[in-house]
């Protein structure tokens, strides 16, 4: 449930619009919480969004259309604040923008915890505390495989982090091991034991046994050249099928639906689908380009990735953690991407090595290990068995009642 402000919070998460996976962390998190304390009231909040409004539709518009048309200015601002101090004078000022805001809304609410999904809340809600206005705890979950100091703070209780590397570089930087959990980006539940639905196979017409192309990452207009391929293999006549999630990119779509009219392949074009494991898990390999709760998907269900226009930044982190363990192949352009599909359709083996290699970075259960770490900063939590912890609430709620 996604709340502005009209019921109680225990559980407040702060989010933002950036690109679909905080928002995607947000709901496994929320989901896991409802079903590890039913009577606990989850609120997710847009922070940009309610804090200011038209603020949030011109930054998510400047952020978009960096990213398209000048990526190496995205870049270079990354790289140069990847050490800033969180409490330099630009940091505080941009804190200070959503103090007023952000404290009345944990006033308003008194939550047990605040789950921070997205950086620029966490320093707010960070200098909350430092300042003396709230004692509140925050945990922090960094959505993709970095530790730029936009997501360290010095209030910060827990971070959630992908991997061991970033627990690595968080201790370097002077965060207490004791803080740091090691979970994976949190993904949805339905990863935790997907199977391929034969009936979306049969409702869009499609051979289960036949090389299947998943393609993800393309709604926001950030993988150029999707249609391309796609003809371009159409063209060679490959035994394969491809399924697009073409999301909010209604442009991708058109063109995709018009190749589709006339394809020696079949071609599905989709939008949002809720129930993605279950293709992922009957898919066999996945052209995307590198955001943090995809790749975290994929190797949940060690589906081979074939990583094609990351974005610059935040996403390359992503990258170079697949390259170095050897969980995904890297396209660095269009014909490199249409001749390795190519190879992996005539030769479907030579992704064996690379589903392999995910196995140990899969962590198919990384919302619960995320939401056992999030409970535990809650005072009463320390000293009831996690096992007991229902009841103990129920009888609390109990009490409260009488």
């Amino acid at each position: 449930m996604s709340l502005e402000g009209s019921k109680k919070c225990d559980v407040i998460i702060l989010s933002a619009d950036f690109g679909s996976g905080h928002h995607q962390v947000s709901l496994a998190l929320e989901k896991v919480l409802k079903e590890r304390r039913p009577f606990w009231e989850v609120g997710i909040f847009n922070y940009f969004q309610y804090i200011n409004p038209f603020f949030d539709k011109s930054l998510r518009f400047g952020y978009t259309q960096m990213l398209k048309h000048f990526p190496w200015g995205y870049d270079w601002f990354y790289k140069a604040t990847r050490e800033a101090d969180p409490n330099s004078r630009s940091r505080q000022m941009l804190n200070n923008m959503g103090r007023k805001r952000i404290h009345q809304l944990i006033l308003k609410h008194s939550p047990k915890v605040v789950i921070c999904t997205f950086p620029t809340p966490a320093g707010v809600v960070s200098q909350l505390k430092q300042k003396g206005m709230i004692n509140t705890p925050l945990a922090v979950v960094i959505t993709d495989v970095s530790a730029h100091s936009q997501w360290i703070h010095p209030m910060v209780d827990a971070y959630i982090v992908a991997a061991d590397v970033v627990a690595q570089r968080l201790i370097k930087k002077g965060i207490p091991a004791e803080k740091i959990h090691v979970t994976g980006i949190p993904v949805r539940p339905q990863f935790e034991a997907p199977v391929p639905d034969p009936g979306f196979w049969i409702k869009h017409n499609l051979d289960q046994s036949l090389f299947t192309l998943l393609i993800m990452g393309g709604g926001e207009g950030f993988m150029p050249g999707i249609d391309r391929i796609c003809e371009r293999l159409d063209n060679m006549g490959l035994p394969m099928q491809i399924i697009a999630l073409a999301g909010s990119n209604k442009t991708l779509a058109r063109n995709l639906q018009e190749l589709a009219q006339h394809s020696s392949i079949p071609i599905r074009v989709l939008g949002y689908t809720e129930k993605i494991a279950p293709i992922m898990k009957g898919s066999n390999l996945l052209l995307s380009k590198a955001g943090g709760i995809t790749v975290f998907e994929a190797l949940a269900v060690k589906l081979p990735i074939l990583l094609y226009k990351p974005l610059p930044g935040h996403e390359m982190g992503n990258v170079n953690f697949l390259l170095d363990n050897g969980a995904a192949l890297m396209a660095q352009n269009e014909n490199q991407a249409v001749e390795l599909i190519k190879d992996a359709v005539e030769n479907p083996s030579i992704l064996e090595g690379t589903s392999k290699a995910m196995a140990p970075l899969s962590k198919p259960s990384s919302a619960r290990h995320a939401v056992n770490a999030i409970i535990g900063l809650v005072p009463w939590d320390h000293y009831i068995k996690p096992e007991d912890g229902v009841l103990q609430e129920e009888k609390l709620y109990a009490h409260k009642r009488r």
